[in-house]
């Protein structure tokens, strides 16, 4: 019974971190007043832009919009292969 109860903490604490970084993370948008696809078209033309000096690991490369205090930021992380220079 033990085991159990240790495995729905540990699950209800996964869901509630996932639901918590969601919200924060439309509350980052909507404070940045981004239009539907903003973010989506700076991905690529971040990725585009990065991929002319570099070999990337597209399948693996991560966008993260986050608000510290009042101000935001982009995280972007580009698995590099190789370069091309």
């Amino acid at each position: 019974m033990q085991v159990w109860n240790i495995f729905a903490r540990f699950r209800s604490t996964t869901v509630r971190t996932t639901a918590k970084d969601r919200m924060r993370s439309m509350l980052t948008y909507d404070r940045l007043e981004l239009p539907a696809g903003r973010l989506e078209c700076l991905e690529e033309e971040l990725m585009a832009v990065v991929s002319r000096y570099f070999e990337l690991d597209k399948s693996t490369t991560q966008f993260d919009l986050q608000q510290y205090d009042r101000k935001a930021s982009l995280i972007a992380n580009f698995p590099l292969l190789r370069s091309k220079c």
